[in-house]
């Protein structure tokens, strides 16, 4: 198996989020001597399927290595970098609420917890923070993304994805879809997992902003607030 072929492999697996990375590795393997190469290749299994099965591992990796660090944005939402995105992450344990408050009251609180976020990382986007310099657009994982949720993001123009338990189970679907593969990294095989995508540039139109405005107003008016999560745990 020659460069070209490698370099075919790593190509065939390039998606909006992982194009930066890939075009780094496609650098390294110009520049790997052809000898070091060739013995790369025997130590991970010889054949495509096994070189491709590297790739996929070195890509999945690499992308949660750096979503792992996540900083709060707010009382529920915290953020990391993940390659073009900002990757929100929900870590807050919601039992509580839910017991107390019903799940709607509960997706409700999210949702605007959601709107805050997003509202927070925009600014800092557009104060110049350095870290967010070439950032496109805001991407989040979650077992909870279905149903009501999903209709919510797409909504305000959020791209979303469900991923079905058997998909996630499927060890030849995961090595063709990367996005899916980085879901099972972080929730495992076990959940249904869904994805939803905006870009700043949405995000930033008159138009999406007054959306977003009414939906506050919507959700203020049967009294949802950003304060009823700290009334939860009291």
């Amino acid at each position: 198996m020659n460069k070209k072929d490698i370099k075919a492999i790593l190509m065939s697996m390039r998606t909006s989020e992982n194009d930066a990375m890939i075009n780094k590795l496609l650098g390294k393997i110009d520049m790997i001597d052809d000898i070091v190469l060739q013995n790369a290749v025997e130590q991970v299994g010889g054949t495509k399927e096994d070189v491709r099965a590297f790739w996929e591992k070195k890509i999945s990796g690499k992308r949660y290595d750096k979503t792992e660090k996540h900083i709060p944005i707010n009382d529920m939402f915290f953020y990391g970098i993940s390659e073009n995105n900002i990757h929100l992450h929900l870590p807050v344990d919601l039992h509580q609420m839910i017991s107390q408050k019903g799940i709607s009251r509960t997706i409700d609180i999210v949702n605007l917890y959601l709107l805050d976020a997003i509202d927070r990382l925009k600014a800092l986007k557009d104060e110049g923070y350095y870290k967010f310099q070439g950032k496109t657009g805001i991407y989040m994982i979650s077992p909870l993304l279905a149903g009501r949720e999903r209709k919510f993001l797409e909504n305000l123009d959020f791209s979303t994805r469900i991923y079905k338990k058997k998909e996630l189970n499927n060890e030849e679907f995961l090595k063709e879809n990367i996005e899916a593969k980085l879901a099972t990294d972080v929730f495992g095989k076990g959940k249904q997992v869904g994805v939803a995508s905006i870009k700043f540039d949405t995000i930033s139109s008159e138009e999406w902003q007054e959306k977003k405005q009414q939906v506050i107003k919507d959700l203020e008016s049967k009294g949802i607030t950003l304060n009823e999560k700290k009334s939860v745990e009291k």
